[in-house]
């Protein structure tokens, strides 16, 4: 019977996809590694046998239609890909979180057998009864199983209390192993053939991403900004790879097509047709492998590197502690693609790497420092980078900012020089304004309302020097021909002017002294009426 039933279950899987002999190392031949926004391209190389043949396995983390030959004319023939099942792989690196795992769980289970003893010893208690025929061992029998009860009722709410505490324990270490563990772990991939010479192939996983990171000291005086560049990478294969790493910002489309502007046509309406629509647009597609990649490795990227939101302290600057790459990085532009090329050790838990990009020359970005006052936002200033035309265009990515070396905040630079013109370097809050209304009042004459009004600014230079202060206000813009604006005064002179009356002032205040711009203007508009204000 034990045959017949034995028998059975290897006709049942025999023409399955489950490998029962499952992979005791995967590819330790890693050639070559390429990061892209969304993704990663690794590259092997396997050696044939002395037959010619030659086999090699990846995890499953790796794309089975990704699989493409660098050097075909090696291979004799096609290369055969196939996908098998297998049991829940562990990596290597994550074995020891494993074991944490395992023991916390075991540490579970126990506390929960012996919670389930002292309830059933409670249960016995409540069902025992004694022989009331004899009063003095009823008495005994009391006393005995009141001590039994209360001590079990104590370790038993201790218990309990245990569970509770060991369980949080195991869910965070099991969500951590979850989060780390290689995509595909129940997978796997067999690339065999035959070949004359050693064979190079690539392979592409969406278990993979990459952000670039900055630290940026602005020297307050001379408008200089040394910049420290940083690579964070991670990747989810269960691979471990250490050499030379290349990191792109574009992801390759699979697919492309010559643009094409079709002419537009407009027509009646058919009476029946009650509903209708535009002409759909139709859009090129990349290949399924980069357009899942985008979406999969998006989500990943954003789990791996968060972006924090709060401001930094010195001693909690991000990425402060990266280790230096080993070489010189080397930095490619193209018109459709520009790469880092560093040398580490990346691992394939999920853990994140971190480079320090180091280059021949330290970069320095040239601009003009700036202290702004807007009182419409906040009463204090910032001090603002006008960056120089011929600066270097930074890859996008979060960015530390410090001030004559102290931490003032956190940004994200945006792509090439958008958002990187005028970069926000922190407040200071030594530099305040205050606004302050003037005496107004408000009058009705036969044909006409009169609102006189204006106001006052107050700018206070708690510094230990005196400073040039650009100083930004604003007045009402009439958005109906009934309403005339005139200014009676405004001291100093403004430095600009637009044509949305907003105005700009560069005053020079003294150390410890404050400056007063006065402005003084009158609304007149039809008797009757009400004015309302807002923005544009």
């Amino acid at each position: 019977m034990k045959t017949l039933l034995a028998l059975l279950f290897t006709i049942a899987f025999a023409g399955s996809s489950f490998a029962f002999e499952l992979p005791d190392n995967y590819a330790a031949n890693i050639t070559g590694l390429e990061f892209f926004p969304s993704g990663a391209k690794f590259f092997f190389t396997v050696k044939p046998d002395e037959d010619n043949t030659f086999e090699t396995v990846l995890p499953g983390a790796f794309k089975a239609d990704s699989i493409r030959l660098i050097n075909p004319e090696a291979v004799r023939g096609n290369i055969k890909v196939e996908s098998l099942s297998r049991t829940r792989w562990i990596p290597e690196g994550l074995q020891e979180l494993n074991n944490q795992v395992e023991v916390q769980a075991k540490i579970v289970d126990e506390l929960n057998a012996r919670k389930i003893s002292l309830e059933q010893t409670l249960e016995l208690l409540n069902k025992s009864v004694p022989d009331k025929s004899k009063p003095e061992e009823l008495l005994r029998f009391i006393r005995e199983a009141q001590e039994i009860r209360l001590s079990t009722e104590n370790e038993l709410a201790d218990i309990k209390i245990q569970i509770n505490r060991e369980k949080e324990k195991l869910t965070m270490l099991r969500n951590e192993l979850t989060s780390r563990r290689p995509r595909g772990e129940t997978s796997y991939l067999v690339i065999s053939g035959k070949a004359d010479k050693p064979v190079t192939f690539e392979a592409f996983t969406t278990s993979a991403a990459w952000k670039p990171g900055y630290i940026m000291n602005l020297d307050s005086k001379t408008g200089n900004i040394d910049v420290k560049m940083y690579i964070r990478a991670s990747q989810k294969t269960g691979l471990e790879y250490d050499g030379t790493i290349t990191l792109h910002t574009k992801t390759p489309d699979e697919s492309i097509t010559t643009p094409e502007l079709k002419a537009l046509t407009v027509g009646i309406k058919p009476k029946e047709q009650a509903v209708g629509s535009l002409p759909n647009v139709r859009y090129s597609r990349n290949n399924n492998m980069y357009r899942s990649a985008r979406k999969e490795a998006a989500m990943y990227a954003d789990r791996a590197v968060p972006v924090p939101t709060e401001e930094a302290d010195e001693d909690t600057m991000m990425m402060e502690e990266a280790p230096e790459a080993p070489e010189i990085a080397t930095m490619t532009e193209t018109l459709s693609d520009r790469s880092i090329t560093i040398k580490g050790l990346i691992t394939g838990d999920g853990k994140e790497s971190e480079f320090e990009v180091i280059r021949k020359e330290a970069l320095i970005l040239k601009s003009s420092p700036d202290i702004v006052l807007i009182p419409e936002q906040r009463n204090n200033a910032w001090i603002i980078a006008n960056m120089a035309d011929d600066n270097e265009h930074l890859i996008p990515g979060d960015c530390e900012l410090r001030v004559d070396n102290h931490a003032s905040g956190k940004i994200y630079l945006r792509e090439y020089g958008e958002g990187q013109r005028r970069i926000p370097f922190g407040y200071i809050e030594q530099i305040t304004i205050k606004k302050e209304s003037l005496i107004g009042k408000t009058g009705v004459s036969w044909f006409s309302g009169v609102q006189t009004s204006g106001y006052k600014l107050e700018i206070t230079n708690g510094t230990s020097e005196s400073r040039l202060i650009t100083v930004r206000d604003r007045l009402p813009i009439p958005t109906d021909e009934k309403i005339k604006l005139e200014v009676k005064r405004i001291e100093p002179v403004q430095k600009e002017k637009d044509n949305e009356n907003r105005y700009t002032w560069k005053v020079e205040v003294p150390s410890g002294e404050t400056v007063n711009i006065i402005v003084d203007y009158v609304l007149s508009y039809p008797s009757g009426e009400e004015l309302s204000y807002g923005t544009k």
